[in-house]
């Protein structure tokens, strides 16, 4: 490895090209964190070496300041006949990309001002002279080759001036690079009495003031040390970019280079955008769902927990180990990628979807399960179906009986790993045996009568997690409704619309009075009942307010009016099937007491009982 400073002017002075490998990231800069900094520091040294120009003072008086605009990495590529000589960029792509575009869009400046000196002096660092390039490669008449990806846009952004080619696509960054750096050098040159002679200290500026730490490295060297440990500037490397890099670097040492391209666009690219690259809230972090996707992934090949805080360690420590082809690994990424997408998109009639819905609210620990179980092909559909039901039961029985969830991430790849063991045309079943036969308290899928005992427990309310027991009611109402029920999309458990409305509220006093005279007793019965399970609906956000602490006469038309939830409507104003005969709906509607309550909170907890069964012992 050298290392040393060097002139900008030096680093594109040589007929060469720089690549960018294809292990890395696209094109991310922008205005506000990269364009503006970087266009500061040259305008601001152009500014000064103006102000030399016109000062006349003599030379060597003072040695001129310098800018420093930080790091590039390269080394040294195989040359083939008739190719140019080339280096492949390990770290400052982003850097040396932009300079590109700062030197094209000066360029097209100087072109309108008709500077011809200028515009050839600035082609001298952007394009190598046309003898050196042989005619079957014309593409290596430029300095730098950018990644497939960014391919299109970067050679409109650094067109020769004379292009008047139509931008492929407007919205990418190098295409807006282009065009804000142009602005900005045309406004910049237009203010000075003399144009060309600003444009022509910009190009010395750039040549001789500008420098970088190069740093190159021997043929063996390894440059994802180098990667690994470089900061880039202004944008941060999440976890992905490291296993990418290592995964294209691999595909390279394993002799596939000749797959590379391939890969790059036909499997890794859509990682690289939207909605991959967006931020995620897990518990109380926010990361990239990139990185939670490898993370599972990794999860599932491992058969360990694998937390994305520690995504790159354990992935670069499996690779070597797995034996597999890099090639391979891409594209089963991929797979579990497009896995992924398929899952957030099935609907809530499913029960893998009515279990990710729910999911939401509870725990993300089943995830790899899920992924593996999809992205098996001889895995049925029916025994994907077993196992997430098998997984909602779990969750909810647990999470309304106020069970931890600190064991999950070791249960669920336990669980993981008995299905991975089965037969695949019995893995739902093997998910579903495994959540049996866990007899630790931390483990321990309730019950019914574990079950039914927190149902109906008097605090269930204040007991319980508000998000968890929406969860819970947005269940019930779903699995009330019948072929019968008027077409209406099944609820979702994260509907920001929809709130948890106690019928008899839990500020009572004022127009829900216990009679006179009645007995201690009584006003405890009250206080029990009020946070009862029975006592429970949903509502929108817009009802709710109208209802709030008014009587039952009022409360009971506003829901006559406006609710069209069955959780209401089959159980709160009209009895509830099967109850004994006495109640007829005339009675059952006349007021809404405390034994109302108690039967409402029964009816609904055996609704509850057959929503999330629990298998028998013998579930295949």
């Amino acid at each position: 490895m050298q290392a040393g400073d060097v002139k900008l002017g030096k680093v594109f002075a040589n007929d060469h090209q720089s690549v960018i490998p294809i292990f890395q990231r696209p094109y991310v800069w922008d205005q506000e964190d990269n364009w503006e900094p970087l266009w500061k520091d040259v305008r601001t040294a152009a500014e000064e070496v103006e102000a030399e120009a016109g000062a006349q003072s003599s030379a060597g008086n003072s040695k001129p300041r310098t800018y420093f605009l930080g790091a590039v990495v390269v080394q040294e590529r195989y040359r083939p006949p008739r190719r140019l000589g080339s280096s492949h960029i390990i770290d400052g792509q982003q850097r040396m990309t932009t300079l590109q575009v700062l030197f094209a869009a000066a360029r097209a400046v100087a072109h309108g001002f008709a500077a011809d000196s200028v515009v050839g002096r600035f082609t001298s660092l952007l394009e190598n002279r046309a003898e050196t390039v042989h005619e079957a490669f014309p593409d290596d008449r430029y300095k730098v080759w950018p990644l497939p990806q960014d391919r299109a846009a970067f050679l409109w952004a650094v067109r020769r001036s004379d292009d008047e080619g139509v931008a492929p696509r407007p919205d990418h960054r190098l295409v807006r690079a282009r065009m804000w750096f142009e602005q900005e050098i045309g406004d910049w040159a237009k203010a000075a009495s003399n144009p060309a002679q600003r444009l022509d200290d910009l190009y010395y500026t750039l040549q001789e003031r500008m420098q970088l730490v190069e740093i190159v490295l021997d043929a063996g060297d390894d440059p994802q040390v180098i990667f690994e440990a470089l900061n880039h500037r202004g944008v941060r490397l999440d976890a992905a970019d490291l296993v990418k890099n290592l995964l294209f670097q691999t595909v390279e040492s394993q002799g596939q280079h000749h797959h590379s391209e391939e890969l790059l666009m036909n499997a890794w690219l859509p990682l690289d955008a939207e909605p991959w690259r967006g931020q995620v809230t897990t518990g109380r972090i926010r990361r990239a769902l990139i990185d939670l996707l490898l993370a599972y992934w990794l999860t599932i090949q491992k058969r360990q927990d694998v937390l994305v805080e520690h995504l790159f360690a354990d992935f670069k420590k499996w690779l070597p180990e797995s034996g597999q082809h890099a090639s391979d690994v891409i594209r089963n990424i991929r797979h579990y990628a497009d896995t992924y997408q398929r899952l957030r998109e099935l609907p809530l009639t499913d029960p893998t979807g009515r279990l990710l819905d729910r999911m939401q609210t509870m725990t993300a620990t089943p995830w790899p399960v899920l992924l593996y179980l999809h992205a098996t092909e001889e895995v049925p559909n029916d025994q994907r179906a077993v196992a997430a039901r098998a997984i909602d039961s779990f969750l909810m029985r647990r999470a309304v009986c106020l069970m931890t969830t600190k064991d999950y991430n070791r249960l669920f790849v336990q669980v993981l790993a008995d299905a991975q063991e089965s037969d695949p045309a019995r893995a739902g079943f093997a998910v579903a045996r495994s959540l049996w036969n866990q007899t630790a308290e931390a483990r321990l899928w309730p019950d019914d009568q574990i079950f039914l005992e927190a149902l109906i427990t008097p605090d269930l309310y204040r007991r319980s997690y508000r998000a968890r027991l929406k969860a819970l009611l947005v269940g019930l109402e779903n699995h009330l409704r019948t072929p019968k029920t008027e077409l209406a999309p099944i609820l979702s458990s994260s509907d920001s619309r929809l709130n948890i409305e106690h019928i008899l509220p839990q500020k009572w006093e004022t127009h829900w009075p216990l009679a006179d005279g009645d007995s201690e007793k009584a006003l405890e019965k009250r206080h029990g009942a009020v946070h009862q399970l029975g006592n429970l609906t949903l509502t929108t956000t817009k009802l709710n307010p109208s209802l709030s602490n008014r009587e039952w006469l009022r409360k009971k038309d506003e829901l006559r009016a406006h609710s069209l939830l069955r959780l209401t409507t089959s159980s709160v104003l009209s009895v509830p099937e099967g109850l004994d005969q006495k109640w007829t709906t005339d009675r059952w509607v006349e007021s809404w007491d405390e034994d109302r309550i108690q039967l409402r909170t029964l009816w609904l907890s055996g609704i509850a009982l057959r929503a999330w069964p629990k298998p028998k012992a013998d579930v295949d």
